[in-house]
């Protein structure tokens, strides 16, 4: 005797509207079995149905029930497997508590999975961290159509990248979202499910860093408190959400250094920040940047460097003083008032950057591409400035040696004895002591 499935007992069903009115209707199946979302049976005939909700059905003491399940297929068969689990286990004399929200089942549920891993994100990683995995895990969740993470092989993994591809999304963002989600999987004890040829492969386009022209104009269109701010963003290379939360102690002005470091929650604030990597660094800063910092420092009323302002339309409900999250806002603006946008970009509103303060060429952390290329050029060793940025692996830090290049490197190639001694005008003329003793030997 074949075994029962929850669908035998648990239903997929969809609340939809057709020409009589909203009702509730089966979902529909394929050949093969597997459920058509977004369509159900009207009348014994398959209909398009994407309106509405879906609902899982079941009858319990004669009673029919129901329950409203969400909209994204793993999630609502995971729902339906619960709810089977509960069924059985109910049958088999087991008393489930009711504040037990995950009644006993023999596999794992993606969506217990993924709750369970976001939880554990959102008490180690930023915010931000935890916004951005949140969302990459649905989009996964979207792209599924299984219940159990035990039964994710490498087909779901292939087509959660079409699925990524099929939203527009660039071959370097879906593979920083793969990997996301096969940390997801890894530590749910699913791995190796992709190999080398499985993964998206790009170009690495150099980092884009800041001409001393655009520089020397967007500072220039700056008030006192926009310089600072991005004098301390363009000569410390932070993050944004560094210098978001940067305090004044972590700068030491008698030897002229800032450190990144972990923030908690006290009585006297209610935010904390966790470097990346959770790793302190120390930064040297520039002394004509020091002097304009004590000066701050003087009239500062706040704990933070670059605290939020005072809302000038609100200010009772938003007073300040925590931190800011208007960086970038603050940087396009400035960079339209400079005359610096590029004419041809478009925000998701319409908006020209011709016309409005929206270049994409203008963003926070192209101040930190511009910090490690500058000093590079500068002739700062490599290791230094792959500490300065807090880089765990030099190789990322190796990026800015192609946007290093600079007179300097030119002048020594034309000057060095490759050129001197093998260009066109070099042909007839002997070649220098040191190249002859080397082929003589």
């Amino acid at each position: 005797m074949a075994s029962k499935t929850y669908s035998e007992r648990v239903n997929i069903i969809k609340y939809v509207k057709d020409a009589k009115g909203w009702r509730f209707a089966p979902v529909a199946k394929r050949p093969n079995g597997s459920i058509h979302w977004d369509h159900v049976l009207i009348g014994g005939t398959a209909q398009a149905h994407p309106e509405g909700k879906y609902f899982i059905e079941w009858r319990e003491d004669g009673v029919r029930r129901r329950r409203s399940v969400g909209s994204i297929p793993s999630d609502i068969l995971a729902e339906a497997q619960r709810q089977r689990a509960l069924l059985d286990a109910k049958a088999a004399g087991i008393e489930i508590a009711e504040s037990e929200s995950v009644p006993p089942t023999r596999q794992l549920l993606i969506a217990d999975a993924a709750e369970r891993f976001l939880r554990d994100i959102k008490m180690n990683k930023e915010p931000s961290t935890f916004s951005h995995y949140s969302h990459c895990l649905g989009l996964f969740k979207q792209s599924l159509t299984k219940a159990s993470i035990d039964a994710i092989d490498r087909d779901d993994m292939m087509d959660f990248q079409a699925y990524l591809y099929k939203l527009g999304l660039s071959p370097r963002t879906v593979k920083h979202k793969t990997v996301i989600v096969m940390s997801f999987l890894k530590v749910n004890g699913v791995g190796k499910l992709l190999s080398k040829g499985d993964w998206p492969t790009y170009t690495e386009l150099d980092p884009e860093i800041y001409t001393p022209d655009e520089l020397q104009k967007f500072f220039e269109a700056c008030t006192s408190d926009e310089f600072l701010l991005f004098q301390f963003f363009l000569h410390s290379g932070f993050r944004d959400a560094e210098v978001r939360h940067a305090v004044w102690t972590d700068i030491d002005f008698a030897h002229g250094t800032v450190k990144v470091k972990r923030k908690e929650v006290t009585k006297a604030q209610d935010w904390q920040f966790q470097p990346k990597s959770k790793r302190v660094r120390e930064v040297p800063l520039p002394d004509v940047l020091l002097e304009l910092l004590k000066e701050a420092k003087k009239v500062s009323t706040s704990r933070l460097l670059f605290p939020s302002k005072t809302h000038w339309k609100a200010p009772n409900a938003h007073p300040g003083g925590k931190p800011s999250d208007e960086f970038l806002e603050y940087c396009k603006a400035i960079a339209y008032r400079a005359g610096l946008n590029c004419g041809d970009c478009e925000n998701a509103a319409g908006e020209i950057c011709a016309a409005a303060p929206c270049c994409n060429g203008f963003f926070l952390h192209k101040f930190r591409h511009t910090f490690a290329t500058l000093h590079l050029q500068s002739g700062v060793d490599i290791l230094t400035v792959s500490t300065w940025l807090g880089h765990k692996d030099i190789k990322t830090t190796m990026r800015y040696l192609t946007s290093a290049r600079g007179t300097d490197v030119r002048k020594k190639v034309n000057d060095g004895l490759l050129a001197s001694a093998f260009s066109p005008q070099a042909r007839q003329a002997p070649l220098p002591d040191q190249i002859a003793q080397t082929t003589l030997s």
